[in-house]
């Protein structure tokens, strides 16, 4: 399995700064600034999907140093 987590403009929300997680090329989810903080977005599958703990705390650690989170 080949994880990667791309920092992307998200088109859906005046293009604001997002991170997609893929798995094998195919979209596993997104983490992007919500209303309240950061979201962490899994898309649905039908079948169950093991990410690599290590991995994602790292993407998570890395979107919460570097995605711009809007003050309410």
């Amino acid at each position: 399995m080949q994880w990667t987590a791309d920092f992307t403009n998200d088109p859906n929300n005046d293009y604001e700064l997002m991170i997609e997680i893929l798995c094998d090329d195919e979209d596993i989810g997104v983490i992007r600034p919500g209303k309240y903080g950061l979201e962490f977005i899994l898309f649905s599958h039908s079948k169950n999907i093991v990410i690599p703990f290590d991995w994602i705390l790292n993407v998570m650690n890395e979107a919460n140093n570097k995605l711009v989170i809007k003050k309410v």
